[in-house]
């Protein structure tokens, strides 16, 4: 089994040791700023369960990471627990985790009610410097957030195959954008099934069904024809009206994957009164993170930072069709869907 903690790089990786089943390999490769702060909090909690030992005690070391991967002296089962909970702290988290019968079983690590406390889009291990000695570490231990026992008991049930912890994207998104990042992940396609993987490969769309409404989703990638013509990712086929959300903090296909394991099992979290806006919705959730305001704040945020990279790269915000506009989709009958090909844009391949 594989555990992914969706960052914009992807860059830091658990999996199963290649010849230890008792222990696990963290891949390093080129950590962001971010990403140097997680690896402070991985220090301390690792030190603290005694799975480094002297010459790997010190994760935030830059010698260390030329190895491209570091042994943890403890399996994935235990190790992906507590890196899912450092790298996505605060409420609105859902892992996920992949059995080689095709289905997969979710935990959710935070309860609504606890979500209003603290704001859920909590950077990752908040605070954490990487001084030069790890003693150093010592007196944060206290801020260190921690995996539920839902989670680690989830971790260790048998024939798993892959996991993933994902975090609710934002309501109320900016327009979609083109730009340059990396095509399918694996990731995503760790989670698809075979018909979603065909309509990924051949127009950058997924379809998955909301766990309480049963109402079809069609998800794009954000770069994709449909997003760049919706000016959104996701579409009600049933109500043929836009959800407005977002995550631009993770890559298009973890945006994706997000998106896909959180309608199908915490439907409300992604269908509310922030996010159903313009459209006539059969059933609209009441937003278990807040009111119809959520969101808002960073939505503005983002698309300026949109509007900055459009101008730096010369690639416009997409402003060809407002929400709810007309969609490059015909649906002919419940679970048949066309995509109407587009002649401007290359065909992906």
């Amino acid at each position: 089994m594989k555990w992914f903690v969706p960052s914009w790089n992807g860059d830091l990786r658990i999996e199963p040791h290649s010849s230890d089943p008792k222990k696990t390999e963290l891949s390093i490769v080129k950590p962001t700023e971010a990403e140097k702060k997680v690896l402070a909090a991985l220090t301390v909690a690792f030190n603290n369960r005694k799975w480094l030992d002297e010459e790997t005690a010190l994760l935030t070391l830059p010698a260390l990471w030329k190895r491209k991967k570091v042994v943890i002296g403890a399996s994935i089962e235990d190790v992906g627990p507590v890196v899912a909970a450092i790298m996505h702290p605060g409420p609105g988290t859902l892992t996920a985790i992949k059995f080689k019968d095709g289905h997969y079983e979710t935990c959710e690590k935070h309860v609504a009610s606890e979500a209003r406390e603290e704001p859920y889009r909590t950077p990752a291990a908040p605070g954490f410097d990487a001084p030069e000695k790890s003693g150093a570490f010592e007196k944060q231990t206290d801020r260190l957030p921690e995996p539920s026992e839902e989670s680690k008991a989830l971790a260790k049930k048998p024939d798993a195959e892959a996991a993933v912890t994902v975090k609710r994207p934002t309501p109320s998104c900016p327009d979609c954008y083109l730009d340059a990042t990396p095509e399918a992940t694996e990731v995503l396609l760790a989670f698809l099934s075979e018909e979603q993987h065909k309509t990924w490969a051949k127009e950058r769309y997924v379809i998955v069904h909301g766990g309480l409404t049963g109402h079809q989703y069609l998800i794009a990638h954000r770069h994709s024809p449909i997003a760049k013509q919706n000016t959104r990712i996701c579409f009600d086929l049933d109500d043929e009206a836009i959800l407005h959300f977002h995550d631009w903090t993770v890559p298009p296909e973890e945006e994706v994957l997000a998106s896909m394991i959180i309608l199908e099992h915490k439907e409300p979290w992604l269908r509310n009164e922030a996010t159903c806006l313009g459209g006539d919705f059969d059933y609209k959730f009441k937003n278990p993170f807040g009111d119809f305001f959520d969101g808002v704040a960073d939505s503005t945020f983002t698309r300026k930072i949109g509007i900055l990279l459009g101008a730096a790269t010369g690639t416009p915000l997409c402003e060809q069709a407002a929400p709810n506009a007309a969609m490059p989709i015909t649906i002919q009958s419940p679970g048949q869907v066309i995509v109407c090909p587009n002649p401007n844009i290359e065909e992906w391949t």
